[in-house]
């Protein structure tokens, strides 16, 4: 089968499309005819050498297909159910094997494009608003990368709970998107902090959920209002370096 295969840290460049063995599945597993993989940060952080992985190795955590062999002991699948995964290995791949308690049935009327394209974004965005921070209905958040697929999800379920949503975007087509998700003000980066203060009459937001990292992080810090939350769920810009406890101490 066709996957592709990282030999090396680096960047693009070293994804390669090479022909590998079709996996099996054992026990409590099942072989999955993939359909589509999603894109992910994860991807980009173990392909740059981020994230330690051992080379060489298939990336990708997320997809949806078809399964096409069941494993001993599987309950609850037949040959040719739809499922979708994020907790899947080595999903850039013709067929992967996944174990069956990490498999989602996609359901009637979804195609398994789109089903590629949310678990892991989708569970992303529900802990955030929900364990991470509990937003509650009226409060106002700020939520970086707002055209970004998990900024997008966020925006839907908050508004949808009664919040106040402001998101940066860096495009007018990326405003175009975060708008129509339901963002109630959309900002560009230079700046934010200074606009939300101000959006918000000097109070600063309840939490900042902040997946861009390194460039926004001095920034979501200053829009935080007194004892609010700074969620920090990714480095799209970079790490963020360590941090002197004193300046969350200064800020309240």
């Amino acid at each position: 089968m066709h996957a592709i295969v990282v030999r090396q840290p680096g960047g693009p460049e070293v994804l390669e499309l090479a022909e590998v063995d079709r996996p099996t599945p054992g026990p409590g597993q099942l072989l999955i005819k993939v359909a589509a993989t999603g894109v992910n940060f994860i991807e980009t952080y173990q392909r740059g050498g981020m994230y330690k992985v051992a080379h060489p190795f298939i990336p990708g955590a997320e997809a949806a297909g078809v399964v096409e062999e069941i494993g001993d002991g599987v309950e609850g699948f037949t040959i040719g159910s739809r499922v979708a995964t994020a907790e899947g290995q080595q999903c850039y791949a013709g067929y992967t094997v996944l174990d069956a308690a990490k498999a989602l049935p996609v359901p009637d009327g979804v195609d398994l494009l789109t089903a590629a394209a949310l678990p892991l974004q989708g569970m992303t965005a529900h802990y955030l608003i929900n364990s991470s921070f509990k937003v509650e209905p009226g409060q106002t958040v700020l939520v970086h990368a707002g055209a970004g697929g998990v900024g997008l999800l966020i925006t839907q379920l908050l508004k949808a709970r009664g919040a106040r949503v402001i998101t940066t975007v860096s495009t007018d087509e990326k405003e175009a998107l975060a708008k129509g998700a339901g963002a109630d003000v959309v900002l560009r980066y230079d700046g934010f902090a200074e606009a939300v203060r101000d959006l918000t009459d000097g109070a600063g937001v309840q939490v900042v959920y902040d997946g861009v990292g390194k460039d926004t992080f001095d920034g979501s810090l200053a829009s935080l209002r007194t004892r609010g939350f700074l969620v920090l769920f990714g480095a799209a810009s970079g790490a963020v370096p360590p941090v002197d406890p004193q300046r969350l101490n200064a800020g309240g």
